[in-house]
């Protein structure tokens, strides 16, 4: 059984309106933000990585526990899975996010990311309430 109330909660959002890409995470035993990061002009998916490699970076530091990321993105996932995302967007947070995951593969290891299955459990604690064109839903 997965506890849904412990562990990082990761999200993203892309308003095409702003042209900005954002990412944040929420520790779900508290509701505490943990971090957040204007991106610029990227996308969904990227923001969604980012954001996982964040949760692995506030982990590994701070010694966190559980050492259980939650995502909505299955391909965020899987470019944490494989240490490598098939982005056509190539940036330097991208590619450092990359050699950190490779490098920290064995100190990282145990960290686990799983699906937040939306359907079942609703939005991910970390959304940011906006749909479509990135403005907060009131």
């Amino acid at each position: 059984m997965i506890d849904r109330t412990q562990g990082i909660a990761v999200d993203a959002s892309h308003s095409t309106k702003n042209k900005m890409t954002e990412y944040r995470g929420v520790d779900l035993r508290t509701g505490k933000e943990l971090f957040r990061e204007k991106l610029g002009n990227q996308t969904i998916n990227i923001g969604e990585f980012l954001a996982i490699v964040e949760a692995v970076k506030e982990i590994y530091e701070t010694g966190y526990k559980p050492a259980v990321i939650f995502s909505d993105s299955m391909v965020a996932i899987n470019w944490f899975i494989n240490r490598k995302t098939s982005s056509g967007k190539r940036n330097s947070r991208l590619m450092k996010a990359e050699c950190y995951l490779r490098l920290m593969d064995e100190k990282i290891k145990d960290i686990k990311v799983i699906h937040w299955n939306n359907d079942k459990w609703g939005e991910i604690p970390a959304d940011f309430h906006r749909k479509g064109n990135g403005t907060p839903i009131l």
